[in-house]
């Protein structure tokens, strides 16, 4: 009933978008004419929602897709985290300890080889570390699994060592939460207020967040805890799970049945 959606990945002088097809899991073109450059084989998994992103692997640039598991919570088994070159397609890692049955949130780049992964449907999220050996090829670290800290729809935003994600999901409501680098689960909102599916941007130090339903909050990201600035009733319909883009001090922002653009930015006095 969902369909399936994915936002394709410009990476120098290509488009990358993964198919999650039979003969080609992840497929690059030429970003003016269209013509294939590379394809790679079927990836280990299912077909999720999940965009391709890319992380940094001892200063080299690792192109990261995650695949959909079989069943959800402890039966759930068959997805994948792979790491492919994204010039070549090349299969370089694949991480087979993390799965969700329904995968969205892209990876997100922690640093120092580290790539975080998150998920709802009781998946959590997982901190692996990517290392370079003598021989050329690499060796993937499982650093920690926290069932505890995970996203629905978004990716987590990362600030200052810490990851800021909304963690509702059918099973759970623990709206915003903060997870240290460490794994540590330092606070969540819970449903006072409820964050639930809603887009984040990271803006000059401060965080943009939608609740998922009718309300748009700025908070002051620290780990200390919960810090609303100010918020404000913008959408009707709710189901807002859609990304956020901000530029020059406007914000789209749409639910179910509309799309705004407001301005956020600071206003001289």
């Amino acid at each position: 009933m969902w369909a399936i959606t994915q936002n394709p990945l410009i990476y120098r002088d290509l488009v990358i978008v993964a198919s999650q097809a039979p003969e080609a899991g992840v497929v690059a073109y030429d970003k003016l004419t269209g013509e294939l450059k590379w394809k790679s084989p079927a990836l280990s998994g299912g077909v999720g929602y999940v965009s391709p992103s890319v992380v940094k692997v001892g200063g080299e640039d690792h192109l990261v897709m995650i695949t959909s598991a079989r069943g959800f919570g402890r039966s759930a088994g068959g997805g994948s985290v792979n790491g492919l070159d994204p010039l070549t397609g090349k299969a370089l890692w694949t991480y087979g300890n993390w799965q969700c049955g329904i995968p969205v949130p892209h990876a997100v780049d922690a640093g120092e080889g580290r790539v975080l992964v998150t998920g709802g449907y009781r998946a959590g999220a997982a901190m692996i570390k990517v290392q370079k050996k003598a021989d050329g090829s690499y060796e993937v670290t499982e650093l920690f699994k926290n069932p505890d800290f995970g996203s629905h729809t978004q990716p987590p935003i990362l600030y200052k060592d810490h990851f800021y994600a909304q963690y509702t999901t059918n099973e759970r409501s623990d709206g915003l939460v903060c997870m240290s680098m460490n794994g540590e689960v330092k606070w969540k909102t819970g449903e006072e207020p409820l964050l639930s599916k809603g887009g984040a941007v990271l803006a000059d130090g401060l965080l943009l967040a939608a609740d998922g339903n009718t309300k748009l909050y700025l908070i002051d990201p620290d780990p200390s805890g919960f810090k609303p600035l100010a918020s404000a009733e913008l959408l009707e319909s709710g189901n807002n799970w859609a990304p956020l883009a901000l530029v020059d001090g406007k914000l789209l922002i749409r639910d179910q049945k509309h799309l705004k653009c407001v301005l956020v930015a600071q206003q001289s006095r």
